[in-house]
């Protein structure tokens, strides 16, 4: 196996060289409690383009934990120890989860090292978000299953853990990375939480210079879309993909896609041409109708809002009692809040009721909604209830949400070209006014972002198309 001694400390690395001819090199850091065996079969989609190096950071996985305290800092001086022991130039940085910290802050220091940044799956933390809710609640349970020896240990959590992966319970990948994970100490945890209690990625995000992407799972509903959009606007050089069928877990679950979305990204930073039809593919590859992928599918919740309302369950249709106990107008805030809290519904669809009233017509409105979600031919439940909180249990497809992520990915790129073919992902024809009849906070604040969104977005393509005649 190969190690390098890096700072008074064994790491441990691996080194997989490009089956092309291209010089890029790809480097890989996991996340925290993490270790180079949890990106399953990632690399090996990355190593037909790039060198893939994986290593593990220090006191994780194969890497010794050397002496002192581990420090952000120290973390940075390791890597850079790593990068002159291999005697290489320049890196293409790939990191995942709190491995972001490590990758901004050595892109900081070392600038010249770094030829481009792809941050994935942005961590966030806080309490009472679905992760923390996750990490609190959910994971010691798992943990002492996973300790008695259960084979399928995940088994018993695979309704809570939609949301956090897409993964069934049985996925090997996905049994992997929580063995890692939970198999750490509670004091390697302790370090750990300690490392991320000041959080500093959105204070340094402005400072880099190099180009950065930043790609999250559509489905992800552990990192807000606020955090990633805040995250977006403050780089100089940023671009921000979301990509179908994932979720916090994407190198496991969209593996091949998520390649793709580096690969191009990497390809347009490095020294290596490419054409604009290779762009056009993967954004199509991206893109494309979920009806064309042939892997197993869990049900799924199409829910039509951009022109009428129409919902169906893998394909039937369910056409009753809709304008019933607020059904329409929760089900349209579950497609964009998939897992929230019956304390958030009462806030937000019975404000002006006191709590014990409010928690009561909720209560009446979830029985009639939970019974019209039951699916119409096999024995699934379209929505979770648990300590509080609700959850839509079906894979949800809506012609807004893929609407809304377009337009959100197209407005916050900087690069002309790829801002451009998301431009021409959207539909020729958009309804006049967006969610018409819904009256909710909610609905109007995103009315709000997507029309002023796509007033600069109109402007912008005007003023595009206009340079290329010219």
């Amino acid at each position: 196996m190969p190690y390098v001694e890096v700072n008074e400390h064994r790491m441990y690395y691996k080194l997989e060289d490009c089956k092309s001819d291209n010089k890029d090199i790809l480097l890989l850091i996991h996340g925290l409690a993490l270790d180079s065996s949890c990106w399953g079969q990632f690399p090996n989609f990355l190593h037909e383009t790039f060198t893939v190096i994986q290593y593990d950071i220090r006191s994780h996985g194969k890497s010794s934990t050397g002496e002192g305290q581990i420090t952000w800092d120290v973390l940075r001086e390791d890597l850079h120890g790593l990068i002159e022991k291999l005697k290489l130039t320049k890196v293409h940085i790939l990191a995942f989860g709190y491995g972001t910290y490590l990758a901004v802050k050595y892109a900081l220091k070392y600038t010249n090292n770094v030829q481009s940044l792809t941050l994935m799956s942005l961590p966030y933390l806080a309490p009472n978000n679905p992760h923390f809710y996750l990490a609190q609640h959910v994971f010691p349970y798992i943990k002492d299953t996973m300790k008695a020896g259960h084979p399928n240990f995940l088994h018993p959590y695979e309704e809570l853990l939609k949301g956090y992966t897409t993964l069934g319970s049985s996925d090997n990948g996905l049994k992997q990375y929580f063995r890692v994970l939970l198999g750490y100490s509670d004091e390697h945890f302790s370090d750990m939480v300690k490392l991320t209690s000041t959080p500093t990625l959105l204070m340094e995000l402005p400072e880099l210079p190099c180009p950065v992407l930043i790609l999250s799972g559509a489905l992800n509903v552990t990192t807000p879309d606020a955090f990633l959009n805040a995250s977006s606007f403050l780089l100089k050089n940023g671009t921000r993909i979301s990509i179908p069928d994932a979720s916090f877990l994407l190198f496991l679950e969209q593996p091949e896609v998520a390649a793709k979305w580096i690969h191009l990204f990497v390809l347009r930073h490095s020294n290596t041409s490419f054409s604009r039809m290779d762009t056009q593919m993967f954004i199509q590859a991206v893109f494309q109708p979920e009806e064309g992928q042939a892997s197993y599918r869990a049900p799924i919740l199409y829910v039509q809002l951009m022109s009428g309302f129409r919902v169906e369950i893998d394909s039937v249709p369910i056409t009753s009692s809709w304008q019933k106990r607020h059904a329409k107008r929760i089900l349209s805030y579950l497609v964009f809040h998939p897992i929230t809290t019956r304390d958030i519904l009462c806030e937000e669809f019975f404000p002006h009721l006191d709590p014990d009233k409010a928690k009561a017509n909720l209560k009446v409105c979830m029985h009639h909604l939970e019974k019209m979600l039951r699916h119409p031919t096999i024995s699934a439940k379209g929505l979770l209830f648990q300590k509080g909180t609700v959850s839509v249990q079906y894979k949800i497809k809506c012609d807004l949400a893929d609407f809304l992520t377009v337009v959100r990915q197209a407005f916050v790129e900087q690069d002309p070209l790829i801002r451009y073919e998301l431009c021409k992902q959207l539909p020729p024809s958009i309804p006049e006014t967006l969610l018409a009849d819904n009256y909710d906070n909610w609905a109007i604040s995103l009315r709000h972002e997507i029309d002023a969104q796509l007033c600069y977005l109109a402007e912008w393509m005007k003023k595009f198309q206009y340079q290329k005649l010219t």
